[in-house]
């Protein structure tokens, strides 16, 4: 008997344990979704595409896009004109702007490139902008680095706010 009653305690604590260790129905997301692509569109024409490997979004909340995140930026005559690649990024759901983070690189059809570790693109006025540290290199090879940035969506034409930089010749 008394062995018996030291399995059930023993199986009683153990479940506790178990219980206690297993994540609850609120620790998940309430859609996750593999290999994402969402299209900003306006007037019928896409503005930006992006991916990813996963998306999350929860109710009333932005969609968070994680892991390798690529997004095409587009004209008003539908065609490319930019890339970017980061390793995370969330959509705001009331203005459609994407925040990118991480190892964010835009290269241009020209092959300028901007180096920061945020960015954000505004869909109102079709701007790239950063307030950290960013790297700017033109298709000649100046580099400029400082602190801010603003420019079109084809990095054409462009400011650095606190700019100190290195000319090549």
């Amino acid at each position: 008997m008394r062995a018996l009653f030291l399995i059930f305690i023993l199986a009683c604590n153990s479940s506790d344990e178990l219980s206690s260790t297993l994540p609850k129905v609120s620790d998940f997301n309430e859609n996750e979704i593999g290999m994402p692509v969402i299209t900003i569109t306006r007037d019928g024409l896409a503005l930006v595409k992006a991916s990813s490997n996963t998306l999350v979004k929860n109710h009333n909340s932005n969609a968070i896009l994680r892991g390798d995140v690529k997004a095409d930026f587009f004209d008003e005559k539908g065609l490319l004109i930019s890339k970017l690649k980061s390793d995370s990024a969330y959509i705001d759901q009331n203005t459609n702007n994407l925040h990118a983070y991480g190892d964010v690189i835009v290269v241009s059809n020209d092959s300028v490139k901007l180096f920061s570790n945020s960015i954000l693109w505004d869909n109102h006025y079709e701007l790239i902008t950063s307030r950290d540290s960013v790297t700017f290199t033109t298709s000649s090879g100046d580099t400029m680095h400082g602190i801010g940035f603003e420019s079109d969506m084809d990095l054409t034409k462009w400011k650095i706010k606190k700019p100190r930089g290195i000319r090549n010749n």
